[in-house]
């Protein structure tokens, strides 16, 4: 039993001198477990900050009330103005708040029109404008709101009542009529009969869940939600399409991390030392691995783009020279990731393990996976310094809004100037020669 615990002891006595067993045993499941723990639980859960465009031209009370309710939740960034091209500050109107979405600097919009709750309306009518190229936030932003259109409810049913009687009846004999169906639900229900004559939107409020029990077709014939789809409708296949990008990042980031690693091996075999003692130096040596890298990426992300195309009819040869330069600057910035992992390692199995960390953890808040909005705005912002966030956006810009090249001129430069600043700290820790010597 002494030999079997002496055993034991030393099992553990290796497995915590081992560091990357240690990384991914604790600390890989207890990053992913933060990043999906602040998105699907909490008291943080639910989107944050998804920009709503809104534009209100009723005079109403509702549509008021509506507007601020909205601007209350955290769930939404609230846009009312937007920057022209001279730099000047404008509201919106119908068409600008239209054009906002189309160019992706908004998911979806709201518009009240003059006529949402005129007084010879018998319901509420609002417009909704969308760019779903993240299908889950689209559905999410929807159903939010409907719940704040739908609290209405109960006002725009009272207030219709009131007004039908008037309208039937005469002002005078509906003033009348209106006072004394009041009185009754008094003397009844003991309501107070300001609050059915004159009622206030606060004190009416209820719930989308209450109100979709009383059914969905009469809900339609009072509150009308007139929904536009702005950009997307000829995707073929859109969940595909909006999918692709984020499972093809993943998978390079993976590749590119072990083939830059394979250093480790070529120094273990001796090839590192029998290249050295040729007339190559080791610029030459990180330069060849480097181009076999990109090129590697490259070929692996059309891969992936071309079997899209063919398993899932993803169009992606209508704007094929935008998204060979934005596969060229993904590959690119892995590549150079990858690299730096290699820089600052000291075997393949330490490379290998920061690479799952790390590949994990950008894939998850990058948006490969699901929507950055339902993140905390701390990961929202940590998510733009990532590789994956900017490769993602600019495969969306290219494959689903069907952007030319200005549109992705942003999306290259971040990416080319990451891989450039990575590169550069990745060459300063090579020359120290740890994986030279």
């Amino acid at each position: 039993m002494k030999q079997v615990f002496r055993l034991f002891k030393n099992s553990y006595r290796l497995f915590w001198n081992d560091k990357v067993s240690v990384l991914l045993t604790f600390i890989v499941p207890l990053v992913l477990m933060t990043i999906f723990g602040s998105i699907f639980g909490g008291s943080s859960s639910g989107p944050n900050g998804i920009r709503l465009a809104v534009l209100n031209q009723s005079s109403a009370p509702i549509a008021k009330s509506i507007e601020s309710s909205l601007d209350t939740m955290k769930s939404f960034l609230i846009i009312k103005s937007f920057t022209d091209d001279s730099g000047k500050v404008l509201s919106f109107d119908t068409l600008s708040i239209q054009d906002y979405i189309r160019n992706g600097k908004a998911s979806a919009a709201l518009i009240l029109p003059p006529d949402a709750f005129a007084d010879t309306s018998m319901g509420l009518h609002v417009k909704f404008y969308y760019d779903p190229k993240n299908d889950v936030e689209m559905q999410t932003i929807q159903g939010l709101i409907q719940q704040v259109v739908f609290s209405q409810f109960p006002t725009i049913i009272m207030q219709s009542g009131l007004r039908q009687a008037e309208r039937f009846l005469g002002i005078q004999s509906g003033i009348a009529f209106n006072h004394n169906m009041a009185s009754i639900v008094h003397k009844y229900f003991h309501v107070d009969t300001n609050l059915i004559l004159h009622p206030k939107l606060s004190d009416l409020k209820i719930t989308h869940s209450d109100s979709a029990k009383s059914g969905v077709d009469f809900f339609k014939n009072v509150v009308r939600i007139e929904s536009h789809q702005l950009v997307g409708k000829e995707v073929k296949n859109p969940w595909a399409t909006r999918s692709v990008g984020g499972w093809a990042m993943t998978f390079l980031l993976f590749t590119l991390t072990a083939s830059s690693s394979s250093l480790f091996e070529d120094r273990k075999s001796g090839v590192l030392l029998r290249l050295l003692t040729s007339p190559v130096s080791r610029v030459h040596i990180l330069w060849s691995k480097y181009l076999f890298n990109m090129s590697l990426g490259i070929i692996q992300l059309l891969f992936m783009f071309l079997s899209g195309w063919f398993m899932f009819q993803i169009d992606i040869f209508s704007n094929f020279f935008n998204l060979i330069l934005i596969i060229i600057a993904a590959s690119t910035a892995c590549t150079a990731f990858g690299m730096l992992l290699a820089a600052f390692s000291q075997t393949r199995q330490q490379a290998q393990g920061l690479g799952t960390l790390f590949i994990l953890s950008m894939s998850s808040i990058g948006g490969a996976w699901f929507p950055i909005n339902f993140m905390p705005a701390t990961i929202q912002f940590i998510s733009k310094l990532t590789v994956v966030y900017w490769s993602m956006d600019g495969f969306l810009e290219v494959l689903w809004r069907d952007v030319g090249l200005v549109s992705i001129l942003p999306h290259l430069g971040i990416l080319f100037g990451m891989a450039a600043i990575i590169n550069y700290i990745s060459v300063r820790r090579f020359k120290k020669g740890h994986i030279f010597d």
